[in-house]
């Protein structure tokens, strides 16, 4: 490169972080100064600024995101249920099989209020149970998974099935639902089984009753926080099962 040419280089280069300074009068008598930058300078600060902006939303979004996460899609119709070719099955004639062990739940829980012909769940997570009751009579159980961390749910992602008095926000078909376990294998379709109840429970989102792709992970400790079943029984399930409906976990 000539001598003229590097000279050049070198004064457009220097232009680039110049900054001219202009002060402009203002209509009450007072000068105001202005700092006016290079337009190429100019071009690369937005660049900086526009790819940290999109650095904090991904890294919000990581640290943020709820246990389970996936977007809900529109509540199917409930009504619909026994349309459904996977579903035709009828609660008093299904002979579903029972859990291993039968585990008693113990007295109702303190302060529940429910209806005699109120239809209400309870999952006990260390009976590894959940049992469907109308008013204080119990008329079913299940064998469920249930978070891999003991104790009440702190904050996100802890891993921890919450405890407390909820109800059920919506009834979501998850059958084409995906989740990477993050073992190998990439997303896993049907991991939620065919339902997914999702439960209202603030500040907590993405917590919820569902079915698996994994039915012998049941009676173990192993979910992100939700509560697991077999997919026949939440078939089974969700025929008693209706928005606003009281859940109850307990430890």
């Amino acid at each position: 490169m000539k001598n003229a040419d590097m000279k050049k280089l070198q004064n457009w280069l220097a232009g680039l972080f110049k900054v001219n300074v202009m002060w402009i009068e203002k209509g009450d008598g007072h000068w105001v100064k202005r700092r006016n930058y290079h337009p190429v300078m100019k071009a690369i600060m937005l660049v900086y600024v526009l790819f940290l902006v999109f650095l904090l939303v991904s890294l919000g979004r990581y640290f943020l995101r709820a246990p389970i996460e996936p977007e809900p899609e529109t509540p199917y119709d409930i009504s619909q249920l026994h349309d459904m070719d996977t579903q035709q099955l009828e609660a008093d004639d299904y002979d579903y099989p029972d859990p291993p062990l039968y585990a008693y739940p113990g007295p109702m829980p303190y302060g529940l209020e429910v209806a005699d012909d109120e239809y209400w769940i309870r999952v006990i997570k260390n009976n590894f149970r959940l049992y469907l009751y109308r008013g204080q009579e119990m008329k079913r159980h299940y064998y469920v998974a249930v978070g891999r961390n003991p104790g009440d749910k702190e904050r996100f992602g802890d891993n921890r099935t919450p405890r407390g008095t909820f109800t059920v926000q919506s009834i979501e078909d998850s059958r084409r639902w995906t989740f990477d376990f993050r073992d190998g294998r990439g997303p896993i379709r049907g991991a939620y089984g065919p339902w997914f109840i999702r439960l209202r429970a603030p500040p907590w989102r993405g917590i919820g009753i569902h079915g698996t792709h994994d039915p012998e992970s049941l009676g173990t400790m192993i979910s992100e926080g939700c509560v697991r079943m077999r997919n026949e029984e939440l078939v089974e399930l969700l025929q008693f099962v209706s928005v606003n409906m009281t859940v109850v976990i307990e430890e």
